[in-house]
């Protein structure tokens, strides 16, 4: 087995990794939601995933225990919640008002870890999440924020979003994060396709540039981003890691101006400026544990 140096870095990296894919799906998604409702992408994706993973994986899946249910069940369970909070909440508002308020999670995982985990946030946790949440309002918020139900699911979908990216760093420490993903991956299935099934039409006349669309979300953004997610977190801090994932909004205005012609303003370049000098000031105070983690 091949023996990985300085793994919290490495973490680090495949976490700034992914948020360029999901940046990424926010221009690709485009294609394939006009013609299937929102919560059929959810359950579409989190199936393929769960179908992918199973098959390379299969071996892996005799040794599920205890934590790896526990934890996939919450897991999955937050995760469903989460994007059903943010596909009903982004119908009733603004797309900039959604952005902004989902990321709320940047700002209360330390927190969260604090009351959990009994983890007192530095100064450099709470001064970079605040930071960040600024720059992230800079880059969504065009015409102020006047709460509504649709700003109010978005909100609740940034809680769902901070309680799951402390629950993968609390069963991620001795569970396989992997069986972890499996598993989190078909509870969102299950948990969604009812939505589907209940609530929106059926998707009936799919176009070939919409399947692949989806395809790349459900084999890119959901499959290879969420499995790295639960690997990455094992060795990053909760609070880091919101931070890092932040960086979604960035890669997803930058896409936005290099693929869909969006102009790039003085608010965007100082909304993209603050986030990354919010991480940079977290990475101020490493984490113990961590570092612990990387040595085994």
């Amino acid at each position: 087995m091949i023996k990985i140096q300085n793994k919290p870095l490495w973490a680090k990296l495949g976490l700034f990794f992914i948020t360029i894919v999901w940046g990424s799906a926010f221009v690709v998604v485009k294609d394939a939601s006009t013609e299937i409702s929102p919560s059929y992408i959810i359950a579409i994706r989190f199936a393929i995933a769960t179908v992918i993973l199973s098959l390379v994986f299969h071996k892996r899946l005799l040794r599920i225990g205890r934590t790896e249910r526990i934890g996939g069940l919450i897991i999955g369970f937050l995760n469903a919640l989460a994007f059903e909070l943010q596909t009903y909440g982004v119908q009733r508002t603004t797309a900039g008002n959604n952005a902004f308020l989902t990321a709320v999670y940047c700002v209360l995982v330390p927190f969260f870890a604090w009351i959990v985990q009994k983890k007192k946030p530095s100064v450099y946790n709470v001064v970079s999440a605040l930071l960040c949440f600024f720059g992230v309002g800079l880059l969504s918020l065009k015409s102020g924020l006047v709460m509504s139900l649709g700003d109010l699911l978005s909100l609740l979908c940034g809680v769902a979003f901070a309680m799951q990216i402390l629950a993968i760093d609390i069963f991620t420490e001795n569970g396989d994060p992997i069986l972890i993903t499996i598993i989190q991956s078909a509870v969102t299935v299950v948990l969604t396709l009812p939505a589907a099934l209940l609530f929106e039409p059926f998707p009936t006349a799919v176009s070939f540039d919409s399947i692949l669309s989806l395809l790349y979300v459900a084999v890119f953004s959901t499959t290879v981003a969420f499995l790295l997610q639960n690997v990455c977190q094992k060795f990053v801090e909760s609070s880091q890691a919101s931070l890092i994932m932040s960086l979604e909004s960035v890669f997803g205005t930058l896409c936005g101006i290099v693929f869909l012609k969006e102009s790039m303003t003085v608010r965007t370049f100082f909304g993209c400026a603050i986030i990354f000098a919010a991480i940079y000031l977290s990475e101020r105070r490493p984490s113990r544990r961590k570092a612990d983690n990387a040595q085994t």
